[in-house]
């Protein structure tokens, strides 16, 4: 009796593993695919294309997850942080099989031979010399390559390590560096802190600062950063107590010119 009902629920499990999968790309519109998953159908596809080798599974099983799935999975758990959604959605798999997901999709993406495709700082006379005349359009401020912040990413609290997760705000979260360009470009960007860290610690052991420290980046090239950062010879700062005149005007074409690195991560929440 006992073999009976241990053999019933495995074939229940199974049903439940295997039920039919929503066929996402096709069910859905455009609008709708944004509205769930932040990307239409030709942006789902796009980002599928860069990691389908990574994602193909080595099975006969005709249950695989396919690239596009997973991609579609890992779009929903990021654009609502929870894996229950993706679940609540009827993807198709488990939880369990959904955590996986993500986890692969992310170290799929994260694959240096695809953030080099988007990610680059400049380090050439003629990239820098570019960027030095576009940020000299927003507010007349010369020499500038790239405006630096850091920002909270909020996630679930981890099992390990917990409480170096919780920023100053209290809640659990990642501490994210980003560089801009004036186009609202990512140039640089470090995600591997967690909430307590502060913004000072992030970019001195951060492979910003050693380009600049070690002279890869030309000499005359100039990050802008808030008051929280220290002030170097390649990072400029507001004055604290700007004087009127000349220090007042710094600070109002500083404020300006490094409002693109608000926005951009702006436009990424």
């Amino acid at each position: 009796m006992a073999a009976r009902e241990e053999l019933h629920r495995h074939h229940l499990r199974q049903r439940q593993a295997f039920r039919e999968r929503k066929d996402i790309l096709n069910e859905l519109d455009d609008r709708e695919l944004v509205k769930r998953y932040r990307l239409d159908r030709a942006g789902i596809t796009f980002v599928t294309d860069l990691v389908r080798e990574r994602l193909k599974r080595p099975t006969v099983r005709n249950k695989a997850l396919s690239p596009e799935m997973q991609v579609i999975i890992t779009l929903r758990y990021l654009a609502t942080g929870k894996m229950q959604q993706c679940s609540a959605d009827d993807l198709g798999p488990s939880q369990q099989t959904i955590s996986r997901v993500v986890s692969d999709t992310l170290e799929a993406l994260s694959d240096n031979a695809i953030l080099s495709q988007f990610i680059r700082f400049p380090v050439t006379q003629l990239e820098t010399q570019r960027r030095k005349e576009e940020f000299l359009q927003i507010a007349g401020f010369p020499e500038v390559i790239g405006a630096i912040d850091g920002t909270h990413v909020r996630i679930v609290a981890p099992s390990e390590y917990e409480a170096e997760f919780v920023n100053r705000k209290r809640y659990h979260s990642i501490n994210v560096q980003f560089a801009f360009d004036a186009r609202y470009h990512i140039i640089d960007v470090v995600a591997k802190w967690p909430g307590s860290v502060h913004d000072v610690r992030i970019l001195a052991q951060s492979g910003l600062c050693t380009i600049f420290e070690n002279g890869i980046v030309p000499a005359g090239c100039h990050l802008l950063g808030d008051s929280g950062y220290p002030s170097k010879k390649w990072l400029l700062t507001p004055y604290l107590r700007p004087q009127p005149g000349a220090q007042s005007s710094y600070n109002r074409a500083h404020k300006k010119t490094r409002s693109v690195v608000e926005r951009g991560i702006g436009q990424l929440k």
